[in-house]
């Protein structure tokens, strides 16, 4: 049997049963799929994934001198596949990476962008010559930056998610998150804002039917969410007039900044960890070492001891 003939079930039932992003479940059948050929041209007697042992991961990873990060994933991906073909197939495995460290990685503080930063984004994705493209843009970032949510929790969004008051004014929206979780986040003036303006076109007579509040509204597209791809090149291109460095302009960058707000403003850790809908307050305490006025206050409100 071949290497390969397990891949496809392992990558279903990530989607399935765990319940995987289909991005990070391609990841993962794709770390499997590398290790499979290496193994077909490098160790050709291994005819079944219950003779690959630590030994052989070993020389996987030898051989490709992976970056850390990548290291970590390989390994994580491969901890998934020996489960899914021990539990699920019914594989003696041997231990393999389970037996493997994973290296550490630096622990790297977000960069977010200041308010004067996203306030010049948001003006330079309004500021052009197409109006379409313009209530696109500047919806979207001014959306991203208002709720903190992921990308692609946002251009998922459907009408039925969206709560509004009694004055039909958008308070708050649920979204489905990391391990489809689903949380709710109320909506801040900013993404109230944004929400309404792109709203106002999105039930007009005419507008593309379909569950989605973020789509195109004419064109091949229309009906189905924005492409990620497209709002991640609209960033760039706004950031890009903005006087922002690249690595500034992607959206991921406005969940950070967002995050970062909260901090400044002192709201508690648990509200920021709720907020952005992360598992562990251990992956939100990051951002409480990024407000450098804050500890440099702390440590001036130290009484001083000498005379």
């Amino acid at each position: 049997m071949s290497l390969t003939t397990d891949i496809p079930g392992f990558e279903s039932y990530l989607l399935r049963e765990e319940a995987l992003s289909p991005a990070t479940a391609r990841q993962y059948r794709h770390d499997v799929a590398a290790l499979a050929a290496w193994l077909a041209a490098e160790r050709p007697a291994v005819q079944g994934w219950e003779q690959v042992g630590a030994r052989e991961l070993r020389a996987y990873l030898q051989a490709h001198q992976t970056a850390p990060a990548r290291t970590r994933r390989v390994i994580s991906s491969w901890k998934k596949f020996w489960g899914y073909l021990k539990g699920v197939e019914g594989v003696a495995m041997q231990s393999g990476p389970a037996e493997l460290k994973s290296p550490k990685l630096p622990t790297r503080l977000p960069k977010a962008l200041t308010t004067a930063e996203v306030s010049r984004l948001l003006a330079a994705a309004k500021n052009q010559s197409a109006p379409d493209k313009a209530l696109r843009d500047w919806t979207l970032l001014a959306f991203l930056y208002g709720t903190g949510c992921r990308i692609s929790e946002v251009l998922h969004l459907e009408f039925d998610a969206v709560e509004f008051d009694e004055d039909e004014v958008p308070v708050a929206i649920r979204v489905i998150g990391k391990g489809d979780k689903e949380r709710q986040v109320y909506l801040s003036p900013t993404a109230q804002r944004a929400l309404q303006g792109w709203l106002k076109g999105r039930r007009r007579p005419g507008a593309p039917a379909g569950p989605y509040v973020f789509t195109p509204l004419k064109g091949a597209g229309a009906g189905r969410p924005f492409p990620v791809r497209t709002i991640e090149q609209a960033m760039h291109r706004a950031g890009a007039r903005a006087g922002l460095r690249p690595e500034q302009s992607t959206p991921h960058k406005l969940r950070h900044s967002h995050a970062t707000a909260l901090v400044e403003a002192g709201r508690p850790i648990e509200e920021v960890q709720e907020v952005l809908g992360h598992a562990s307050i251990a992956t939100t305490q990051i951002y409480t070492r990024v407000n450098r006025n804050r500890l440099r206050a702390a440590a001036a409100s130290l009484p001083d001891i000498f005379e």
